[in-house]
């Protein structure tokens, strides 16, 4: 994918997108070893960062469903943690949506990030349509 970015800024975006893969590689680490089936993870902007919002398998079905008003399982709370820093990472107003392996959504505080199928592969490029 081009770096829309100034050349004199593509080495930070290059370093950037490293680190994002990086990271992008241990959420499906550990993501799968919470649920195997979890395909995309879908959050939402809450201040002071993200919050884990929905779990998509395959094919964009619903696995899980989390309920906002109430504090998750703090088996969750690395994943969640890996997920705002990526989302930090995007920068979805200067570069196209998954650059940093994140997707805006329809509504502007939702983004999406699918996971890899292989943890050292890469994510895919889109995301389809989420149930």
């Amino acid at each position: 994918m081009q770096d829309p970015c100034s050349l004199a800024d593509q080495r930070v975006c290059e370093a950037t997108r490293e680190l994002a893969r990086a990271v992008l590689r241990r959420m499906a680490v550990t993501a799968t070893a919470i649920e195997p089936r979890i395909r995309t993870l879908v959050a939402t902007r809450e201040d002071p960062g993200y919050v884990l919002w929905r779990l998509h398998g395959a094919g964009g079905r619903l696995l899980l469903w989390f309920d906002l008003t109430k504090q998750p399982d703090p088996i969750w709370n690395k994943l969640t943690a890996d997920l705002c820093l990526l989302a930090r990472l995007a920068d979805l107003r200067t570069h196209p949506p998954g650059y940093y392996y994140v997707h805006p959504l329809t509504d502007s505080r939702d983004i999406a990030v699918p996971l890899p199928a292989n943890p050292r592969g890469l994510p895919p490029r889109t995301i389809g349509p989420l149930q």
